[in-house]
């Protein structure tokens, strides 16, 4: 009896072979023709998430650099209006200038550091040897007459307010 069951799916194996054969043709041309469809969509969407990355850390970035440069001429703004070095008897605040003046040495003082300022020029230098405008305690390039934050190393156009990017 079993034997006669595998005679019997033996043949209608044989059958379905024959009738695939008869009306699709020989096994070799019914193999499917691998197109590489999938391999192409994954390598656009691949391709697009890494556009997409690209852009995102692109922005990201440019919001950082545009928050700082911000914050910097907020805070030059306000150094401006600052000074906090008081008068005494022997110093006594120039109206013209907003410096202090010592009467006994003729110096000039800057309110916020206490720096020696050059009449001349109303600059001071610090001890590294920076040039420093005394009126807002920060770097001064008397070559480009930029202003550079010393915390943030910002540069800044004192005439338009507009942060300085360096072109390299």
């Amino acid at each position: 009896m079993e034997q006669d069951k595998i005679i019997i799916q033996t043949t209608k194996t044989h059958r379905a072979r024959l009738s695939s054969a008869l009306s699709h043709g020989a096994l070799g041309r019914r193999r499917s023709v691998n197109t590489n469809i999938k391999r192409l969509i994954g390598s656009v969407v691949l391709a697009a998430v890494i556009c997409g990355v690209c852009v995102g850390y692109g922005f990201v970035m440019d919001l950082l650099l545009r928050q700082k440069e911000d914050q910097a001429v907020a805070a030059f703004q306000s150094q401006l209006s600052s000074n906090p070095l008081p008068e005494t008897a022997t110093r006594t605040l120039d109206e013209e200038t907003g410096f202090l003046v010592d009467s006994e040495t003729g110096e000039w003082i800057d309110p916020q550091t206490g720096f020696i300022i050059d009449p001349e020029t109303m600059l001071a230098t610090d001890p590294d040897g920076n040039t420093i405008d005394p009126r807002l305690d920060w770097f001064y390039d008397p070559a480009t007459g930029y202003y550079t934050d010393p915390k943030t190393g910002v540069t800044i156009d004192p005439v338009t307010l507009n942060p300085v990017r360096d072109e390299q």
